[in-house]
């Protein structure tokens, strides 16, 4: 058993589960610019996977289409049998942030440091091609997000990541963030440092309108939130704790409850990028200063098209 839960503490994968991953895969090599495979993966049933559900045999597929977003990969998952956590997910929450994935050298020992936390295995099986297993958790219950285990039977590594060009989509493919509402962040961030052995890595709260000037929806809103950040790898988890005042983050929560909420970026003109998502109907749900005014956040309304809310940050030369 792991002295502690992961060796390797980087988010491996990201992964959306979707209702139609070929439209939400166009969408994001049109509107994103992002080099999305044109091909997809069918996972197969049990006598090949050897999957379980529950413990029980697992005779449920999904369509997958998956790229590198920087040095993360990024997965498009649309289930299309029951019973499975995919579609379990999808009913329940529709398109939306499913996972975020791990690499363990060895699944076993991993499964068993989360269950003597708590955490059980839900789903489990082989890759379709058999190079490697997978493994979820129901660590959403009190984590805000499903964790996966992934052993790869090779010696894998991905390929270093490639500039991507200036001039497409946002200019960047680079995930900075994944963020999570949840109801107490003071509790979700004890469980994650307890679990994962690691500390924040900064904590904050968002001052009101008379600093941040947030606008909900165009307007002005003295919605305010606890956030605490955490070190993934080449993305930060987010937890952000909403006031009782409508937001982009307690109307999210009200709906899901605790769960995911967006992926960011970072961009350097914010003007620029709201002006690209508008030629495809994309508008703004929410936008302010960082509370010392060293930049600015903008919360794109996404989700429809892109399965996820885009966050884009932009951080200034000098205050503001």
């Amino acid at each position: 058993m792991f002295a502690s839960s992961l060796p390797d503490k980087t988010f491996f994968q990201i992964c959306l589960i979707v209702d139609d991953c070929e439209r939400f895969a166009a969408n994001y090599r049109e509107i994103l610019g992002f080099d999305v495979p044109h091909d997809y993966q069918i996972t197969e049933l049990y006598e090949h996977t050897r999957g379980t559900y529950y413990g029980q045999p697992l005779n449920a597929r999904a369509k997958i289409i998956s790229w590198m977003l920087g040095g993360v990969a990024f997965e498009l998952l649309e289930p299309l049998d029951a019973p499975s956590v995919w579609m379990d997910h999808l009913k329940k929450h529709g398109s939306s942030l499913h996972h975020v994935a791990f690499n363990v050298p060895r699944s076993a020992p991993a499964a068993a440091y989360f269950a003597d936390h708590g955490y059980q295995t839900t789903q489990a099986g082989l890759f379709t091609g058999r190079t490697g297993m997978y493994t979820y958790l129901d660590t959403d219950k009190d984590l805000g997000l499903t964790m996966e285990l992934l052993e790869i039977y090779s010696d894998f590594r991905f390929p270093p990541a490639q500039p991507f060009p200036a001039d497409r989509g946002l200019g960047t493919d680079v995930v900075m963030q994944v963020g999570l509402v949840v109801s107490d962040c003071e509790a979700t961030g004890k469980r994650y440092r307890e679990l994962f052995g690691i500390e924040e890595a900064f904590r904050t709260e968002t001052p009101a309108y008379a600093i941040t000037e947030t606008k909900f929806f165009g307007q002005p809103t003295e919605a305010t939130a606890k956030l605490i950040f955490f070190n993934f790898g080449q993305a930060q988890l987010e937890l952000i704790q909403p006031d009782s005042i409508p937001s982009v983050w307690r109307n999210y929560l009200n709906e899901h409850g605790d769960s995911a909420h967006h992926i960011a970026f970072v961009v350097k003109d914010t003007q620029q990028a709201v002006a690209h998502f508008a030629k495809f109907g994309i508008g703004v749900a929410q936008q302010g200063f960082y509370g010392d005014r060293s930049g600015m956040y903008t919360y794109m309304d996404s989700q429809e098209k892109l399965g996820v809310i885009f966050e884009l940050l932009e951080n200034f030369p000098q205050p503001r």
